[in-house]
């Protein structure tokens, strides 16, 4: 067989001129500020988020988008490859945010606060993070940018439970529950607002932030002691 031949029959080669420019254009660095790529990406994000990641197709986001599936081909070749390019940013976003409160010379309350009306900003101004936290769509990414998600969700989390940490010890975090548990309590209870909020509800995704933050920063204070105003009996 000619080396020609073995060029074009090689499984990472691209067998036509459209497969061809659909990698150069995955391939590009500039892709993601290229104006139909991101009309892609949000049509991505309302079928993703109606119909659910597993059932919807790529034809469905062509007809969302308004193109034709030639169209879309040209710029992605997979569903999994348009998931990775949708949550890469705000997941990234998301961490930065949450590590730049993190580090703050503040005392834990205030950190854990602001931490938290953070995600709440980053989940308002970055719907895509609803299909992120809608199912378990990490666990059919792959690849360095889908690795790349997953590190920066876990750092996000890892964030979170430092900041718990370094309450306890301070002495105003409780000491009992471990602080990896903590967070996994507190940010389900973010999470979970995926289930049930309406942007056209009665309020705002801020209003009910700022509700969970009061009850997660009631979670994590030690109990009263002693027999004052507030304090339940046995």
């Amino acid at each position: 067989m000619s080396a020609s031949r073995r060029r074009r029959t090689a499984p990472d080669a691209p067998d036509s001129d459209i497969a061809r420019r659909r990698l150069e254009r995955r391939q590009a660095s500039g892709r993601r500020s290229d104006e139909r790529w991101a009309e892609i990406l949000a049509g991505a994000a309302r079928v993703f988020q109606r119909l659910g990641y597993s059932p919807a197709t790529l034809e469905d986001v062509a007809v969302e988008v308004g193109v034709n599936r030639a169209t879309l081909y040209y710029y992605v070749g997979t569903k999994e490859e348009l998931l990775v390019g949708l949550l890469y940013r705000p997941l990234e976003t998301l961490r930065e945010r949450v590590d730049e409160v993190a580090a703050l010379p503040e005392p834990a309350p205030q950190r854990l606060e602001s931490s938290l009306r953070e995600y709440v900003r980053t989940m308002a101004e970055l719907p895509e993070l609803f299909v992120f936290l809608a199912e378990n769509v990490h666990e059919v990414m792959s690849g360095p940018e889908a690795d790349r998600i997953r590190d920066n969700a876990d750092r996000s989390g890892r964030a979170f439970a430092e900041i718990i940490r370094s309450g306890v010890q301070e002495g105003v975090f409780r000491a009992d529950i471990d602080p990896a548990v903590a967070v996994l309590g507190i940010i389900g209870m973010f999470n979970w607002m995926h289930r049930w909020y309406r942007p056209d509800g009665a309020r705002t995704l801020q209003d009910l932030g700022e509700d969970f933050i009061a009850m997660a920063l009631s979670s994590v204070r030690p109990p009263p002691t002693g027999d004052g105003p507030g304090t339940p009996r046995p």
